[in-house]
């Protein structure tokens, strides 16, 4: 078993399975865990993370074709978000592509190393058209016992920082850096909080989750497992398999066009993806919020406009932050539109009266924060521009 893996067990927490991996889904009450992540700071085991070496000087031949980004953009510890298409331009996953100087790691939370490193192979034995002079180094880092934490929150950066100096602080979104412990540190996030993912050897990663529980306290640091995301990730969407695979991988349905580099060289998916954006989607995903009292919004709830149905609810939860039920919904394309009402959703206990809401729903708490001029623990400081 793992290092992080062993640490969890002397826990007693509640375990759960994410793409293949075994990591906690739980260590404090929901509720706990949310409001740490968008008040504070929450501390995640996020080895469900597949990271992938691709190495060699033909290396990003391999991963642009395979990248619906332009990886020619982003250089030596810069890292980019990408989904990953299907020939028939469908969402098969996604993935951060981080550059180094000897090639790219590829991490991605929806994709495991082996469906990865089969993609990548398969490129190669039908990638004539590529150029590829030297076949480049592909391997999974679960065999160097790798593994990944997440540190998010509006206060994370302040409290990372106490271990990796002031460096952290000005670490721009999509960049990372190697620290002196052998881990890349990256920012990233897809929950519009402050978000720096660890990733490098097991042990060494008990280490750092050591010594951020002991420096956290100042913050309220909380651990979390997994589950905290089942509401993040419909107030901030993106891409979740577990969300969308039973109702669309369509990416111009879904809103993912952002992350699909039309202009670029081919790629998988490029002809079909571009045949789908020409073509127009016939639905497309838009937030929903009720406007009277509602008893919850679920997954298969229709979405009635004077009776007749327009569309589906793909996810609903209860929002702290809204204080309302809200919901992602895939509705006909011309009620597609941000803030109309006239809506009803048929919920199991009866109709509820609903309008449309953009998305993201929240101005996340982190967009206020600066860390030049803010902070959780120094009280000369103000905690934000509030």
């Amino acid at each position: 078993m793992s290092a992080l893996y062993n640490m969890h067990l002397e826990k007693n927490v509640k375990m759960g399975v994410y793409n293949g991996k075994t990591v906690p889904s739980s260590y404090n009450a929901p509720d706990v865990t949310y409001k740490a992540a968008r008040e504070n700071a929450v501390l995640v085991d996020y080895s469900h993370m597949s990271i992938v070496s691709v190495v060699g000087e033909d290396a990003w031949s391999l991963v642009n074709h395979m990248a619906s980004a332009d990886i020619s953009i982003i250089r030596d510890e810069q890292g980019i978000y990408t989904l990953i298409l299907n020939e028939d331009g469908s969402v098969w996953g996604d993935a951060y592509v981080l550059c180094t100087d000897e090639g790219y790691f590829i991490l991605s939370e929806s994709l495991t190393c082996s469906e990865i490193i089969e993609r990548l192979n398969c490129i190669l034995e039908n990638g004539q058209d590529l150029d590829i002079q030297e076949t480049p180094e592909i391997s999974s880092m679960d065999a160097k016992e790798w593994g990944a934490i997440l540190l998010e929150g509006p206060y994370a950066w302040e409290l990372l920082s106490e271990i990796y100096g002031f460096d952290i602080v000005g670490l721009p979104y999509h960049e990372y850096m190697n620290t002196d412990d052998g881990l890349i540190t990256f920012r990233c996030g897809k929950h519009g909080e402050f978000a720096y993912l660890l990733a490098g050897e097991q042990q060494q990663l008990v280490e750092v989750w050591n010594q951020l529980l002991d420096k956290g306290e100042k913050y309220q640091l909380k651990t979390g497992g997994l589950d905290y995301q089942d509401v993040l990730r419909v107030e901030n969407p993106c891409w979740d398999a577990s969300v969308y695979q039973n109702y669309s991988r369509n990416p111009v349905e879904l809103q993912l066009q952002w992350a699909v580099q039309y202009d670029k060289e081919d790629f998988i998916g490029k002809s079909a993806v571009e045949g789908l954006s020409s073509a127009g989607a016939a639905r497309k995903l838009v937030g929903m919020i009720p406007l009277t009292d509602c008893n919850g919004i679920a997954a298969d709830d229709k979405v009635l406009v004077d009776g007749a149905e327009v569309g589906v609810i793909v996810k609903g939860v209860y929002s702290p932050a809204m204080q309302s039920y809200i919901a992602l919904a895939l509705i006909d394309s011309q009620y597609a539109w941000s803030d109309i009402a006239g809506f009803d959703i048929q919920t199991r206990k009866g109709d509820v009266a609903a309008k449309t809401h953009n998305v993201p729903f929240l101005y996340n708490f982190s967009m206020l924060v600066n860390p030049t001029e803010h902070s959780y623990i120094d009280a000369s400081k103000p905690k934000s521009a509030l």
